[in-house]
């Protein structure tokens, strides 16, 4: 019988409009429950973004509010840090940390230093080349003051994709990397919302087709891009609408919309807010396409999620989705506007019938390869073999 292991999951926010990790991160704690695994998560409740993502009741949750102070101070919290030195020094295992450059993640490697304790450190596309780029003055004071030494106190790294993995290789790292992707939950699709529940909301996109973005609305996603090559296009697709579905966490949305007025595409664009529950169901449901042209992602959750619902998806290669092109349900691109022309112009000109089969090879793709049932077991075992009770999992890659 495998021994019932305590592992501690630390994220900065679990905020739903923070996106990413915000989303995946409980999920993974909830389906490790089912690898019989005790399951603690360590976060900040950032209340001005939105609610936190729902937490299985089975999971030993710490969330920690967050002052109106906090946010500037990159999750600076008394509060957390002594948390997770008591749960590290009486409950736990093994330390999971998700994410870099906040002080939760160095409260994650200070708890599994002082107590002994494995650390496992999953970037989260925080070591991509064009991430490293943002802010990057304030990486580089961050990265000489902890991120540095958080990185080589790793056990091991997880990446989402072999591009992440070689991001981590290249800043010297030679510690084991677990590759296991995210994992996304299987809509049945009969049961998710109708079109009228998002037309009634926004009756402009009733009697359209919907090509979908569904992101944060931020200058890393590309979507300058994407209104300058739908100006070019809409006219001649006047029976699409194309929806931009996000959070706007920093004042983005208003560059985009003197695009939208300078293009004279109001009637044929509409910025919906972050769409979730049975709305954000009815956008992935019901859309026709889904596009996300970014600059840089270590794993695109909502690509995986595009699919799950059976839509045919284009993204860049700045995106580890050759699966699209591999499975024939996308398109995966070079990152520039003509290939997003192209692209957009081919699938737009399909028929229904064609972008459904597309969409059903990614829902089949998704189903086999990216389900949380799969996922959390590779992690349970990467768990159990750090701790010294498992044979060496095949998701593991050593340095060589």
């Amino acid at each position: 019988m495998l021994k019932k292991f305590r592992v501690a999951q630390v994220v900065t926010s679990i905020n739903c409009e923070i996106g990413g990790p915000a989303i995946s991160v409980p999920y993974l704690a909830e389906h490790l429950l089912y690898e019989d695994l005790a399951c603690y998560l360590l976060t900040l409740n950032y209340a001005n973004k939105g609610k936190q993502t729902p937490v299985n009741c089975s999971i030993n949750f710490h969330s920690h509010s967050v002052s109106a102070i906090i946010p500037r101070l990159r999750g600076f919290s008394f509060k957390l840090q002594n948390d997770l030195h008591t749960l590290a020094s009486t409950s736990i295992d093994l330390i999971h940390n998700h994410g870099l450059w906040m002080f939760p993640n160095l409260y994650a490697r200070q708890a599994a230093v002082r107590n002994k304790l494995p650390l496992i450190i999953s970037p989260r596309g925080m070591l991509e080349s064009w991430s490293l780029k943002q802010s990057w003055h304030k990486k580089w004071l961050a990265w000489f003051l902890y991120e540095q030494r958080n990185l080589k106190n790793a056990t091991i790294f997880h990446a989402t994709s072999d591009e992440e993995a070689q991001s981590i290789r290249k800043l010297g790292f030679k510690q084991p990397i677990a590759l296991i992707p995210n994992g996304v939950n299987i809509p049945l699709l009969e049961e998710q919302s109708s079109k009228e529940v998002l037309v009634q909301r926004f009756p402009q996109l009733s009697n359209k087709r919907w090509l979908v973005f569904l992101s944060r609305i931020h200058p890393k996603k590309g979507i300058n891009n994407l209104l300058y090559v739908w100006h070019s296009l809409a006219a001649q697709f006047p029976e699409w609408h194309l929806i931009i579905a996000g959070p706007d966490l920093i004042g983005y949305q208003a560059n985009l919309e003197v695009l939208v007025e300078k293009f004279n595409l109001k009637h044929q664009v509409t910025f919906t807010g972050m769409l979730s529950g049975n709305y954000k169901s009815s956008a992935l449901n019901n859309g026709d396409l889904f596009v996300l042209p970014t600059h840089s992602e270590n794993f695109g959750i909502v690509i995986a999620e595009s699919l799950a619902y059976g839509l045919p998806v284009i993204t860049t290669k700045d995106a580890p989705w050759e699966d699209l092109q591999l499975h024939k349900c996308g398109w995966w691109i070079e990152n520039n506007q003509q290939a997003l022309y192209m692209s957009l112009n081919q699938a737009m000109n399909m028929s229904p019938k064609e972008r459904r089969e597309m969409g059903l090879r990614g829902r089949n793709l998704v189903a086999t390869k990216y389900s949380w049932n799969f996922i959390a077991k590779d992690m349970a075992n990467v768990y159990r073999w750090v701790l010294g009770d498992e044979n060496t999992p095949n998701c593991i890659q050593f340095d060589h």
